[in-house]
């Protein structure tokens, strides 16, 4: 296999990787956590969070696409530099949005969230899981 190939193949790993890993991470936190600490008597600050990280999901959804996109042909110009780019995005992207989570959504979630709220939302991972 030519290298072009392989790291055609491997960038269409790390679309797989956001198709399953990163979508389930974010659809686990809209659909379990978010509306949890939505539904509390948090501050304001946190529900700014809340909207911001929402709105980021939906531009890492993009971002992917357009990853998708490129690895699957359906681009017109120089593949390698619209590779380099969406990495670079995608990088940036990530890398303000977990210290966001690490920083006030999980440090939240852990003090607002009684036991019994975290081991629904557990089950409720594990279904979207089929386990």
């Amino acid at each position: 296999m030519a290298a072009r190939d392989r790291d055609i193949e491997t960038a269409g790993d790390v679309c797989a990787f956001f198709a399953r890993q990163v979508r389930r991470h974010e659809e686990d936190e809209e659909k379990s956590l978010f509306p949890r600490l939505e539904g509390l008597e948090a501050n304001a600050a946190l529900h700014a969070v809340l909207e911001r990280l929402s709105r980021e999901h939906r531009e890492h959804e993009a971002l992917q696409a357009r990853l998708e996109d490129a690895v699957a042909g359906r681009f017109d110009g120089d593949l390698w530099s619209e590779l380099a780019t969406i990495a670079d995005l995608l990088t940036r992207a990530y890398r303000a949005h977990i210290e966001e989570e690490e920083t006030h959504l999980f440090p939240a979630a852990r003090e607002l969230l009684t036991s019994d709220a975290l081991e629904a939302m557990s089950a409720e991972m594990a279904a979207r899981r089929g386990r």
